[in-house]
């Protein structure tokens, strides 16, 4: 064979092994893209499935602890699953307990990264509701509620995990169980969480139409490290009206708007109404009704519309001077408007929050400057009906 016989062979071979790399490359590209396609398309199936998965899709998680829903990856809600939680509670040990509500008991967490967190578990089937619930309640975000951090919902299990804060309730400041005042929090400690979860209160009633809570009670309100109150549970009311809840008679829960037209039927008013009885128990330090009490008629709201002397029923921490005993009057006159049997005399939740800022403004300046209040009163749109 001729040199160049030779030459042009051997181009031919390595043309042929070169077209075939190109092809083998170009092939190995578009299985590559074809499969980052399938993946993201099962990503958005996947967030769009009102969490009704299978076991073996909660399993898709990564990292261990959570992953983001791609519909709200803005939000940083997690997804988690069941296993994790157990670990980060001992398998749901008693000993992690600290509270129980409607919706079943909170445990506090702690996750693999380190974050400490509080989750309420229930036992339930899945349901889409929860997950339009969550959904609706991951876009709200304010200083003064608290920060829905992601959801759960397997083995017949539901669950809604929430950052843990340090100071739990406001009722474990103001009473022991049975409902007998500890004097912990002095008069600016109280107003300022008044005014916080005033203004939890407010920025829900701000949208349109109005996000009620439906379950607004001391309870409800947390508090941070820095004594910041947050607003808890907002929305979950709602989801357990929708299952059907059996509610509990006035007896019971002193916190309902006696004036509701049917148990189903919330307005503003009736969350402004529970705030109301919430300022009863901040000034007096007592449970709305105690535990060894059942009767309406011992309720702290009887009490309140039945006392002579304001001084008997305030908590003995604020009776050591004459300032705070005329805003603990102020809050008391504020109280009793919000809970008015007339809904069209409650004030709006902004009202409330301005009268409660003013009440705080004028005692700061009155301890600032050694003075009494003598000239302090409620804004006179309270009074315009």
């Amino acid at each position: 064979m001729s040199k160049k016989q030779t030459k042009q062979k051997l181009i031919a071979i390595f043309g042929g092994a070169g077209i075939s790399l190109f092809l083998v490359i170009i092939i190995a590209g578009l299985c590559f893209c074809w499969r980052r396609f399938k993946r993201k398309m099962n990503r958005t199936f996947d967030a769009e499935s009102s969490f009704q998965s299978t076991s073996a899709d909660w399993h898709r998680v990564v990292p261990k602890n959570a992953v983001s829903l791609s519909t709200l990856d803005s939000n940083n809600l997690l997804h988690f699953r069941l296993s994790d939680l157990e670990h980060a509670t001992a398998n749901f040990s008693e000993s992690s307990v600290i509270g129980e509500g409607e919706f079943g008991k909170v445990y506090k967490g702690l996750l693999t990264d380190g974050t400490i967190v509080s989750i309420k578990r229930r036992f339930r089937l899945p349901i889409q509701s929860l997950s339009h619930m969550v959904k609706s309640n991951a876009c709200i975000r304010h200083k003064h509620l608290l920060k829905l951090v992601g959801l759960g919902q397997e083995s017949h299990q539901q669950f809604l995990v929430y950052d843990y804060l340090l100071n739990q309730d406001v009722g474990k400041h103001l009473y022991d169980d049975e409902g007998v005042p500890i004097g912990k929090l002095d008069m600016n400690q109280r107003l300022l969480i008044a005014i916080g979860a005033a203004k939890g209160l407010e920025h829900l009633h701000s949208f349109r139409p109005p996000i009620l809570h439906m379950h607004f009670r001391t309870s409800n309100v947390l508090i941070d490290e820095n004594f910041t109150a947050k607003v808890s549970d907002f929305g979950t009311f709602g989801l357990l009206v929708e299952e059907g809840y059996a509610f509990p008679s006035r007896s019971t829960d002193c916190f309902l708007d006696p004036e509701l037209k049917s148990y189903k039927v919330f307005s503003s008013e009736s969350d402004v109404y529970s705030f109301g009885v919430f300022l009863l128990e901040m000034i007096s330090g007592r449970k709305a009704i105690p535990e060894n009490q059942s009767k309406a008629e011992q309720s702290l709201v009887s009490q309140a519309k039945n006392v002579r002397h304001i001084a008997d029923f305030v908590d003995k921490k604020l009776r050591h001077n004459r300032s705070s005993s005329q805003a603990v009057k102020l809050l008391f006159d504020l109280a009793m408007l919000c809970i008015d049997t007339n809904i069209t005399r409650r004030p709006s939740m902004k009202t409330v929050v301005h009268e409660l800022e003013m009440i705080h403004r004028a005692i700061k300046s009155c301890c600032a400057s050694n003075q009494e209040m003598a000239n302090v009163t409620l804004g006179s749109v309270l009074f315009e009906s």
